[in-house]
């Protein structure tokens, strides 16, 4: 088996195009026709009802499913199932945190800082994390894994940010430190795609809402 090299695309000023995408699993079609353009300094809202593609459509973004039909393209070039550029531009957070629950949050955070090559800026603490860095990560609480899962945002320093429900068990307070993230990775030229329950949708008028409608005839699953 060959080894995967990842070109090390940094693109800066970025068009992100979606053009006509579908995508289909386990011979079901999630959705069908999607069409969307984001820029640097965007964030895009994903809404929808429960099963209308949301997660899925995260995923796709990030390489982790294939598109069906239709064509992504960053700056005109094409980059459908393109995971060179995707790996080196994009970053995922999911449901799941991805925490090795024998780990202090300090040592979590470390292991990261490794395998990235670049630095929790814990001047600014975005997420709230001083005052629980040597804590084990099973004695946590949800809100408390779910901000050491999104620290990652700051190490990895993607330019482009696909969340899938990032609020699910935070506080207001921490919300609220979440949105002003966002605000800063805006400021600085990058992208985010936010999948997300109302309450977190912007009253922003630049911001962009993609809405998404489960195709009809499909019974709609709650984990796509």
């Amino acid at each position: 088996m060959k080894n995967l090299v990842f070109c090390k695309y940094e693109i800066k000023n970025m068009n992100l195009i979606g053009s006509s995408l579908s995508c289909k699993r386990d011979g079901k079609l999630i959705f069908s026709d999607l069409s969307f353009k984001i820029k640097s300094g965007d964030v895009c809202f994903i809404k929808g009802p429960n099963g209308s593609g949301k997660s899925t459509l995260l995923r796709l973004l990030a390489g982790f499913i294939k598109v069906w039909t239709g064509k992504i393209s960053l700056n005109n070039e094409d980059i459908t199932n393109r995971n060179d550029i995707i790996y080196n531009n994009f970053f995922y957070i999911g449901h799941s945190n991805s925490l090795k629950n024998y780990l202090t949050v300090k040592q979590q955070i470390d292991f990261w800082e490794g395998i990235s090559e670049k630095k929790y800026n814990f001047e600014s603490d975005s997420f709230n994390l001083k005052k629980i860095l040597n804590r084990r990560i099973y004695e946590c609480s949800e809100g408390q894994k779910r901000r050491v899962g999104l620290s990652r945002l700051s190490i990895d320093n993607k330019k482009v940010l696909l969340l899938d429900e990032p609020t699910t068990s935070l506080d207001i307070e921490n919300v609220s430190r979440l949105k002003n993230y966002l605000k800063d990775h805006q400021k600085k030229g990058g992208i985010a795609i936010v999948a997300s329950h109302e309450a977190f949708i912007s009253s922003n008028n630049q911001d962009i809402i993609l809405t998404l409608n489960p195709p009809k005839n499909r019974e709609r699953d709650p984990f796509i």
